[in-house]
């Protein structure tokens, strides 16, 4: 692979490529997903939180599977060297490939992280829940980025299985912890929104740790002397 100055070009094509191998997946996620939040309209603890296990599994099923699609199969199917002969170099590739999984996850993550929020917002509904329901959001954005970069880095279908339940186990342990904590189970089930100290850090730990996974796995991909 050649160190030249980025080849935006072709980096938008490999984004295109994997848009439109998983396109049917995505679009049929997000009804899915959307399906799900009519759970919550219910107005019962227990409603909400089947509809968080649901839409955790929705979520959580298409970055693993996104993972799978674009880095795993390439190498199954052999796709990868005819990749690693196209003008791209190892920056590139690693960008086309994370940028794909993100922007793709990022439509249905976005659809149903809006659904359910506009559910809450709702009059009557239980407006002490968006904080968590947040913050819950976005560990799933997290746990999908160490997935993404479990199959970027290894390639390896073992790993990265390992990468999925370990973060499906780590988001169920997080989402006990977060609804338990000081500053967060109080408001949860009230009838405002409270955003306290202890939510909003939570929230910039999260975004703050999805950015150091995938800083990591630049700087890992960086270090890799064969792509093939």
């Amino acid at each position: 692979m050649n160190s030249s100055p980025t080849n935006y070009a072709m980096v938008r094509r490999l984004i295109l490529k994997d848009w439109y191998l998983n396109r049917w997946m995505i679009i049929g996620s997000v009804p899915a997903g959307l399906a799900s939040l009519a759970i919550i309209l219910t107005g019962k603890q227990v409603a909400f939180l089947i509809s968080i296990i649901l839409l955790c599994m929705v979520i959580i099923g298409v970055g693993a599977q996104l993972a799978m699609a674009t880095t795993i199969n390439e190498r199954k199917e052999q796709t990868l060297a005819f990749i690693m002969s196209l003008p791209v170099s190892w920056r590139e590739y690693t960008a086309a490939k994370i940028l794909a999984n993100l922007i793709i996850f990022l439509i249905p993550w976005l659809a149903i992280t809006a659904g359910a929020l506009g559910i809450l917002l709702l009059p009557g509904a239980t407006h002490g829940l968006i904080p968590f329901t947040a913050i819950m959001a976005v560990e799933m954005l997290v746990t999908t980025c160490l997935i993404i970069a479990a199959g970027v880095i290894t390639e390896s279908q073992a790993w990265l299985t390992v990468a999925i339940l370990c973060s499906s186990l780590g988001l169920n342990v997080l989402g006990y912890v977060f609804a338990h904590t000081h500053g967060i189970s109080p408001q949860m089930w009230g009838t405002s929104v409270h955003w306290t100290a202890t939510a909003c850090t939570i929230l910039l730990a999260e975004f703050l740790a999805a950015a150091l996974v995938l800083a990591f796995t630049f700087f890992v991909q960086s270090r890799k002397t064969d792509f093939l």
